[in-house]
């Protein structure tokens, strides 16, 4: 159902970004990492898949250049390698994480590697929607079940956050479903193509002598957030990803779609289809064996060995 529903895109997209994410591990457990996105400018500004920014913690470098043919390439490059977990949490935009970790002993070290990426769970958010895959469809019907999800969302967010008793949410529900009714009537569907907290304000107004004060306002916000992330998961439907990594030493464990034998590098591959309805999990681990360590603890052993055989000649004379 879900690789059906890459069909939306096409109302919402016109181009597709290539997004490479390189990651470098040094030998004392520290990272580098490398961002590059290749397709139009507009797509790589938007928010569905974000450049890291500078923080307290990092410092990031971002270019962005365009060729003759008006193919732009955004690049950003952490400034200093990095022992801290990376986590992305903003949910309208791409979330994952990247972490490194390192476990030294006196013959060998190991890293690892671990990186997921969030689910986007479109079955769970928007399960009506698999009734309107048919392409010859109206575009717009399938929009209705996408805002009601973000209308009951809203509401059940909104109830966790401010004082909302149960009867006024039973108002509210029942106020949308009549609203959500009347348009398939008169056939407004074009009308869900708005903004949703417009949407909801509309359907709401009756109602609105009898809701809190400020409750449009505050509804507002919460809507808008859903909506930017469903407008993230759209724009993610015409976004593939690649990631790959070097880690020193010899490759022990890794789910890596390719491992590159002569450079060691490892790739991974995922689009929408990949992260849709499930996580995308990458891991890798690398093995150094500490060679001096080894020939010191030999020789050690040995000039034990020795000395054991030599007590046992001086015991015997």
């Amino acid at each position: 159902m879900i690789r059906k529903i890459v069909f939306i895109a096409i109302f919402f997209l016109t181009g597709c970004v290539e997004n490479l994410v390189n990651i470098s591990v040094l030998h004392d457990g520290s990272y580098l990492v490398k961002y590059t996105s290749i397709g139009s400018k507009a797509d790589l500004i938007d928010a569905d898949f974000q450049h890291p920014e500078s923080d307290k913690n990092h410092q990031w470098v971002t270019t962005l250049a365009s060729n003759k043919k008006e193919i732009w390439e955004k690049e950003t490059i952490l400034s200093t390698p990095t022992r801290k977990k990376l986590i992305f949490s903003n949910s309208s935009s791409l979330q994952y994480d990247i972490d490194i970790s390192k476990k030294s002993s006196i013959l060998w070290t190991n890293y690892y590697f671990h990186s997921n990426i969030k689910n986007l769970e479109i079955d769970k958010k928007y399960p009506e929607i698999k009734q309107y895959l048919n392409i010859d469809q109206n575009e717009l019907e399938w929009m209705i079940p996408v805002k009601k999800y973000i209308f009951s969302k809203g509401v059940e967010q909104y109830q966790k956050k401010y004082i909302l008793n149960d009867l006024t949410v039973e108002r509210i529900d029942s106020q949308l479903n009549s609203y959500i009714s009347y348009v398939k009537e008169k056939k407004l569907e074009k009308k869900f193509s708005e903004n949703s907290s417009q949407i909801f304000l509309d359907a709401l107004k009756p109602l609105k002598k009898s809701l809190p004060e400020f409750f449009f306002d505050e509804m507002s916000i919460v809507i808008d957030e859903l909506e930017k992330e469903f407008q993230k998961n759209t724009a993610l439907m015409s976004d593939s990803f690649a990631f790959s990594i070097v880690m020193p030493g010899a490759t022990q464990d890794t789910n890596a779609d390719v491992l590159n034998n002569e450079t060691g590098v490892l790739y991974w591959e995922f689009d929408f289809n990949d992260i849709a309805t499930n996580s995308f999990n990458m891991y890798a681990h690398s093995l150094v064996i500490n060679n001096f360590n080894i020939q010191l603890l030999f020789i050690v052993f040995l000039l034990l060995f020795i000395r054991v055989l030599w007590k046992r000649k001086q015991n015997n004379k």
